[in-house]
């Protein structure tokens, strides 16, 4: 995973994130890769998070893009059962 500065966090595209309408702000994820997508993915499922509305959704898509549900990837049965009925 490539370091992300504040100043290299503000430029993302608001797409670039799992909770846009949080972006750049501290609630919201950045999605722009595959270990970020992951890190997401497990913060997003805590019980303990606020949860935005559409978020599992590209949390899935941007996994789906990156080959993460997949058979030949490590741990794609975990990211399909996560995302069944979503994608």
């Amino acid at each position: 995973m490539v370091r992300l500065t504040p100043s290299k966090r503000a430029r993302l595209p608001k797409s670039d994130f799992a909770c846009p309408i949080n972006a750049p702000g501290s609630g919201s994820y950045p999605i722009n890769d595959p270990a970020r997508v992951a890190s997401a993915k497990s913060y997003y499922k805590r019980k303990d998070t606020a949860k935005c509305k559409g978020g599992k959704t590209r949390i899935c898509r941007r996994a789906k893009k990156f080959g993460m549900t997949k058979k030949d990837y490590p741990g794609s049965l975990d990211w399909r059962k996560w995302c069944k009925g979503v994608v």
